[in-house]
């Protein structure tokens, strides 16, 4: 059996972990930076993969060694496969198996953070680590196999992707106390033209949704500090210098009637379906795989 597969030599464990390694990085040189004898020791381990498989596993791109389609096919093959083996290690030694989540840090922060401890209790031999990752990113590191799990944008969910819905992530128009001095008669409308705003910009979908607000609201949308996340623009609002429009989910970090609050239905607009995402490849290879994902379906829920 698999005599085809040992009849030669260059296949070995150290030499697909090199492949993976190069996979996640972009190229060689990424890989191993600055390190010459480094590079040199991957560059032939990636040869003798290719001599052994009989294809190009890595293309010389310019100055730089990048995998070629065949070189990424291997990889996902090769990742596969090693996760399996880990996964029987741990298992066999009674350690623990790892799981990572990705998702937008507001989401790690206020969501999968504060109810994980729910899912360990049931799978006490599991352990879990968060990764801040952009929608486009999880998706990516879903397909590819770098991530286990990700909590991703209905209307971003890819193609050979398992996904559930986890509810809709509203938003919430805050101002601080002593910024709303009219608190019975505060608009969104005013908020937008009178009082500094801090918000996350680096959400395109999230943006170019407040924008829209604000042009159906005839306001020039100008704000007076921008954000790179959502924890640092409730940061902004913490120090009373800012009104901001925040996820619902962040709403409980603030005692109970303080900062006030702003209704306007515009602010549906904004509301976006939140997915759990993974793999279906994952449930074949890894232990409990499809039993943690239900239960993060049911522990995330919105």
């Amino acid at each position: 059996m698999f005599e085809n597969l040992f009849s030669e030599r260059g296949l070995s464990l150290d030499r697909l972990k090199v492949l993976i390694e190069v996979r996640d990085a972009g190229s060689i040189a990424q890989a191993a930076p600055g390190d010459p004898v480094r590079q040199s020791q991957y560059s032939r381990q990636l040869r003798e993969l290719s001599e052994f498989f009989g294809c190009e596993v890595a293309q010389r791109r310019g100055k730089i060694l990048k995998l070629t389609t065949q070189g990424e096919r291997l990889a996902e093959l090769a990742r596969e496969q090693l996760r399996s083996l880990e996964d029987f290690r741990a298992e066999c030694k009674e350690q623990s198996v790892a799981f990572t989540i990705g998702a937008g840090d507001s989401l790690i922060q206020w969501l999968v953070i504060p109810r994980l401890g729910k899912v360990i209790d049931e799978f006490p031999g599991t352990h879990f680590a968060t990764t801040n990752l952009r929608t486009n990113d999880i998706v990516q590191q879903l397909t590819d196999g770098r991530i286990d799990f990700g909590i991703i944008r209905k209307n971003a969910t890819a193609p050979g992707l398992k996904s559930v819905s986890l509810g809709v992530v509203s938003y919430v128009a805050l101002v601080p106390d002593q910024l709303a001095r009219h608190k019975k008669k505060l608009t969104l409308r005013q908020a937008l033209a009178e009082i500094p705003l801090a918000t996350q910009t680096t959400d395109g979908q999230f943006t170019s949704g407040l924008r829209a607000i604000a042009k159906a609201l005839d306001v020039l949308l100008k704000p007076a500090l921008a954000c790179q996340s959502f924890p640092q623009t409730v940061a902004a609002l913490r120090s009373g210098r800012f009104w901001a429009i925040v996820p619902e989910i962040a709403a409980p970090d603030f005692p109970s009637g303080a900062p006030h609050r702003i209704s306007d239905s515009s602010l549906r607009q904004l509301d976006r379906e939140a997915m759990l995402a993974w793999n279906p490849r994952l449930v074949r290879i890894r232990p409990n795989a499809a039993k943690i994902a239900t239960k993060l379906q049911h522990v995330l829920a919105l």
